[in-house]
């Protein structure tokens, strides 16, 4: 994720159509008196960065993609696509 652009809080309000676009391609911070009150980030970018807190704070979840991992590079797992998966659950 880039470092994105500032915007003093002042002119956000009337840019706010503009300041939308600019968040598809990097995160925007809204200042106030020159420091930073509010990051506005696409969708898709803070569900990625709230996952990866996830991990972060969650042992077991660091434990099982570290085991993942580790059958990963042994050759242990099988690649399913998803149609594998829903041809499963039909049944």
């Amino acid at each position: 994720m880039k470092a994105g652009t500032t915007i003093p809080i002042t002119q956000a309000r009337p840019r706010l159509t503009e300041i939308l676009d600019i968040v598809r391609r990097e995160p925007v911070t809204i200042t106030k008196d020159g420091a930073p009150v509010a990051v506005v980030v696409d969708p898709d970018d803070y569900a990625s960065l709230m996952a990866t807190l996830e991990i972060l704070v969650n042992s077991d979840l660091r434990r099982q993609l570290a085991d993942y991992e580790e059958r990963k590079a042994r050759g242990e797992l099988e690649w399913v696509t998803q149609e594998d998966v829903e041809q499963l659950i039909r049944g």
